[in-house]
């Protein structure tokens, strides 16, 4: 039975092998430098006249959107607390409702990713004393 394409290009064959006109670009940009004074302040002045959609423009471009922050969290641990008792508390603060899932996962793999540290650190001490010794 034939392979249909279903409206799908063979592979190596572009849907478009002139590619994008040369001026289309160009044409634009010459346009937008030569008029863009002119076309800031008309923005500014919708904008103080009440434009809600150029005053977002404006704003957009003076000041970046806010990212969306969690609230800190604070987690009671005991003093000296193992890594598995810190999984644990987190684990536990999931479950009484008092972390939400996206920060527990977060600190979870923040725990995780100290762990390998730490690791990473005791078995270069043990390397050394091991050469240390053979010497």
């Amino acid at each position: 039975m034939p392979e249909r394409n279903q409206g799908r290009f063979k592979k190596g064959v572009s849907g478009n092998p002139q590619g994008r006109p040369r001026k289309a670009t160009t044409e634009l940009e010459k346009a937008l430098k030569k008029h863009g004074a002119d076309l800031a302040d008309k923005l500014i002045a919708l904008a103080l006249e009440g434009d809600t959609t150029a005053l977002k423009i404006c704003i957009d471009r003076i000041h970046a959107p806010l990212k969306p922050q969690s609230a800190p969290v604070q987690l009671e641990l005991p003093e000296g607390a193992s890594m598995a008792d810190t999984g644990r508390a987190i684990l536990n603060a999931v479950a009484r409702g008092e972390l939400p899932t996206d920060q527990a996962s977060q600190m979870l793999n923040g725990l995780g990713a100290l762990v390998r540290v730490i690791e990473l650190e005791e078995l270069e001490q043990r390397i050394q004393a091991l050469e240390d010794r053979r010497q």
